[in-house]
């Protein structure tokens, strides 16, 4: 499940999105997603990587139900 998640990140990823780098891991209380995105202010990153994670989900359709979205700084 982490390389396919990898996979659908970096399908989902626009020009826009400007990710530069990711790191997927499993981690003891589900699956850990690191970002490495460019923007001029930390909120613009965050936003974008919101964007990017709940797109990349939303469309998916390989099983993520149940899962839930924690953003860490």
């Amino acid at each position: 499940m982490i390389h396919a998640l990898e996979d659908i990140l970096w399908a989902h990823a626009t020009p826009e999105t400007a990710m530069e780098h990711l790191r997927v891991r499993a981690v003891p209380r589900g699956i850990g997603i690191v970002l490495y995105i460019r923007a001029a202010t930390t909120e613009a990153a965050r936003a974008r990587a919101r964007r990017l994670v709940a797109d990349a989900l939303a469309a998916s359709g390989i099983g993520f139900d149940g899962y839930t979205v924690i953003f860490q700084h």
